[in-house]
C-alpha cells in the first residue's frame, strides 16, 4: 500500500489573525494547498470538519508589503 501512495508535500500549521488555525504547503505546479477549519459548520449536520483550497503559489515579488497582515490564501 505505501508503494501506491503519492506524496504531494509537507503542510504546516499557521494561525491567522483572528486567532483560526489552519494549514498551508507549496506543492509542485505552482500551487498551494490550504487546509482550514469550516467555520460554518453545524453542530449536528453533515458539513464537513475542514475545508480544502488549491491557490497559486505565492512569489516573493508579490508580497505585500504594506505592512497589513496578509490574508491566509
Amino acid at each position: 500500500m505505501a508503494n501506491d501512495l503519492l506524496k504531494l508535500g509537507g503542510l504546516w500549521k499557521n494561525t491567522d489573525k483572528n486567532g483560526n488555525e489552519y494549514f498551508s504547503g507549496n506543492f509542485t505546479y505552482g500551487t498551494r494547498l490550504l487546509i482550514m477549519k469550516n467555520s460554518y459548520k453545524k453542530e449536528k449536520g453533515k458539513d464537513p470538519d475542514f475545508i480544502a483550497y488549491l491557490a497559486p503559489k505565492e512569489n516573493k515579488e508579490d508580497k505585500d508589503t504594506s505592512g497589513s497582515d496578509p490574508v491566509p490564501f
